[in-house]
């Protein structure tokens, strides 16, 4: 292996080190299965082989969830079925916090991973490219196809909407009677 060859393949290892785990949880979002997910993020670095570094400096993070979203569709139109992401997968880890804590967090994280799968599907996308993944606006506007304004605009909506829901769960209803 001459010095080109192991300078792309640590340039491959680097990438699939920082995103693989983000990719297989977005791309089981959109299949709906682990073991499919896993499938359509090795065929993504699999095709990241074949690029040139070069050609892909300052943008490969888009690069990855478009050729990993472009093939995880694929997958999902062939399979005909979408599954939710199961709240245990998603759910993150922290640190150390008390046992009622721990137990608020699990909650709060329930409750709003119910309510973003309420939202339309495009929400749902936008939000997790964004606060699951760290992309940004113009990222997101080139793995979705959509425009920028489009992007924010969705971001937008789909937080004011999951802020009113949760709003409503946990305001506690006045009972005009009790007084």
């Amino acid at each position: 292996m001459d010095d080109t060859d192991s300078t792309k393949a640590e340039w491959v290892q680097a990438a699939l080190r920082q995103y693989e785990g983000p990719l297989i949880r977005y791309a089981a979002q959109i299949t709906g299965d682990l073991e499919r997910a896993r499938d359509v993020v090795q065929d993504t670095f699999m095709r990241l082989c074949a690029e040139e570094p070069g050609r892909l400096e300052g943008r490969l993070a888009q690069w990855l969830f478009t050729v990993c979203r472009n093939r995880a569709l694929d997958v999902q139109r062939k399979e005909s079925r979408m599954v939710l992401l199961n709240e245990n997968e998603a759910e993150t880890e922290s640190r150390e916090p008390s046992p009622a804590d721990a137990a608020e967090q699990r909650e709060n994280v329930r409750s709003v991973l119910r309510l973003l799968n309420t939202l339309p599907p495009n929400q749902r996308e936008v939000i997790r490219l964004k606060f699951q993944n760290g992309l940004s606006y113009q990222e997101i506007s080139r793995v979705t196809n959509l425009t920028v304004t489009n992007v924010g605009f969705l971001l937008h909506t789909a937080i004011k909407t999951l802020r009113q829901r949760l709003n409503a769960e946990t305001r506690p209803e006045t009972n005009i009677n009790s007084v």
